[in-house]
């Protein structure tokens, strides 16, 4: 009987460690897109005009995680 409860607590206990890992490397993957911000410096267009230095989000294919939206 005692046997059973171990064997019981051990499984548990994987299956908490298993989740955790999971979990922490979802929020790692999600921190790193989050704060994907690329300094764009400025420049000359062709017709004269000068856009200033400005912050942008990655380029990802996702709309949803732009500045701008979707």
């Amino acid at each position: 009987m005692k046997i059973k409860k171990q064997l019981t607590k051990g499984n548990k206990m994987r299956k908490i460690m298993i989740m955790l890992g999971l979990v922490s490397v979802i929020g790692l993957n999600l921190n790193t897109a989050a704060n994907a911000l690329v300094l764009v410096d400025g420049y000359f267009k062709s017709n004269g005009t000068y856009v200033g230095s400005h912050y942008r989000t990655s380029p990802d294919g996702f709309c949803w995680n732009n500045f701008s939206g979707c």
